[in-house]
């Protein structure tokens, strides 16, 4: 198979990428090396982004009505459609997500992009506002160029919805992607460029932190929406403080999940480990810690890890494969690692034990050790599960630790299990249930805590890339 050459995009061309000494990509599921990574040179991240400055200050995107933008999207939405069987192929062998998850990403990225526009032209760029002499319009405009820092996990979903967003906006762009996962963001370009979106809107720069922290550290950026670790967002918040870019920053979260006095196990402990391998356990929202009546939780840990030995786990690009190896071989040892951790805090450490020999798989673990679990992070297919004496132990623990993106709760009596999840440190509660997707086309969250800045929701993230300016006539009369 060939893969697309890791190019650098500036003002609508692609051009070699200048170095090329990190690491290669590799393909998951064996370790075999498949393609040298690349890096954009100072000069060209400098060039990217004075082309998305000149295409911010002179409003070749930005000053197109919604509608016509929609036009431009709706073009590149068709695109992106037909190429969506070789988005999922690259995606599965950048991120080891199985390709029977990646095709619903690849199936889905016209959809986002089509959203992104219909939402776009609802909301408008110009709005009249009531007033007593008329003439008052909220006008929407783009901060300027913004840098989206995409992660390893999701590589053409994350790329395509951060761009729609931003696109539908009329802001100006450069992308990174993720050294680990670069490639479906160039299928992405090569679609802007077809659908004749103007040239030096959508930049794209690639390489590791270094490029990152440039791109970053710009005075020009005046946006920065970033999808990632919570050390690589506390960087990214130093580096723009001092001129205040406009951030919105997703990071890590040990999401809790509760399972109640009057839960079915059973039901519990399959949504759990549905949740917790999708995305070979790699996604943010993932649920990483169960607290259970302590009576029950040797019986629940013991559930779950049968739940993790019924999935078929094997190569990502198997149809019939339900969880694939992870992204890199750092990543499954950050997890080796983690796992000795707490088997030498004392955990009972269940695996599963067919696990492929080849490539970067780590086995399905559930940890049984009581308290808050570890402090970093735990980004892939490990629960722990502790236990608690009552519910106000439960929410105590929950909220303890790194924690603020999402939360579960599990019980029959569903509006107790609610009003438990009100009481839990995250921006989204979800009950009886691990799903992915948002629980309604309205829904918005808030980051809490460390878990990151702003939010998401997709009348959110549209808002994210534009100020309001209110321009009119001034008030006859007013005493001050």
């Amino acid at each position: 198979m060939t893969y697309p050459a890791l190019r650098t995009w500036i003002g609508g061309a692609p051009e070699a990428s200048a170095g090329g000494d990190g690491p290669w990509l590799h393909d998951p599921n064996t370790g075999e090396a498949l393609a040298p990574s690349a890096s954009s040179s100072p000069e060209q991240v400098d060039r990217a982004i004075e082309a998305a400055r000149r295409a911010h200050d002179d409003a070749r995107w930005r000053g197109l009505a919604p509608e016509e933008r929609a036009e431009r999207l709706e073009v590149l939405a068709a695109w992106l459609d037909d190429r969506a069987e070789e988005v999922a192929l690259l995606d599965a062998l950048n991120s080891g997500v199985p390709i029977s998850v990646t095709r619903l990403f690849g199936g889905s990225n016209g959809a986002t992009i089509r959203d992104a526009a219909r939402r776009a032209v609802a909301v408008g760029d110009v709005r009249e506002l009531a007033s007593e002499q008329g003439g008052v319009r909220l006008h929407r405009v783009p901060w300027g160029p913004t840098a989206l820092i995409l992660p390893w996990n999701a590589p053409s979903a994350m790329a395509v919805k951060k761009t729609a967003f931003a696109l539908a906006a009329g802001a100006t762009v450069v992308l990174k992607p993720s050294s680990f996962s670069p490639w479906s963001a160039q299928v992405l370009l090569e679609g802007v460029r077809e659908a004749d979106i103007p040239d030096g809107v959508v930049g794209l720069v690639q390489g590791g932190g270094d490029v990152g922290r440039a791109l970053v550290s710009d005075k020009r950026i005046a946006a920065i929406s970033m999808t990632g670790s919570t050390p690589t967002g506390r960087a990214i918040a130093t580096a723009a403080a001092a001129r205040f870019a406009r951030l919105q920053l997703e990071l890590g979260s040990n999401n809790p999940a509760i399972v109640r006095h009057d839960a079915d196990l059973d039901q519990a402990a399959a949504a759990l480990a549905d949740g917790v391998l999708k995305l070979s356990g790699q996604w943010c929202e993932a649920p990483r810690r169960v607290l259970v009546d302590r009576a029950r939780r040797d019986e629940f840990a013991r559930l779950l890890i049968e739940e993790f030995g019924r999935r078929r786990i094997g190569s990502s690009l198997d149809d019939a494969t339900e969880v694939g190896p992870v992204a890199f071989a750092a990543r499954r040892d950050e997890l080796d690692e983690q796992r000795g951790r707490l088997a030498s805090d004392g955990a009972e450490i269940l695996r599963v034990s067919q696990v492929p020999a080849d490539g970067w798989f780590f086995a399905p673990t559930v940890a049984v050790l009581d308290g808050p679990g570890l402090a970093d992070e735990v980004f892939g297919p490990m629960l722990t599960v502790g236990g608690y004496d009552d519910e106000e132990e439960a929410v105590r623990l929950a909220n303890t630790g790194q924690v603020g993106l999402a939360g579960y709760v599990f019980g029959e009596d569903a509006d107790a299990a609610a009003a438990l999840g009100t009481r839990l440190v995250a921006g989204e509660v979800k009950v009886n249930g691990t799903s992915v997707l948002d629980m309604s086309p309205e829904s918005a969250q808030s980051f809490f805590g460390a878990s990151g800045l702003g939010g998401h929701g997709d009348d959110d993230v549209l808002d994210f890339f534009v100020g309001k300016r209110v321009v009119g006539r001034d008030r006859p009369g007013l005493p001050l």
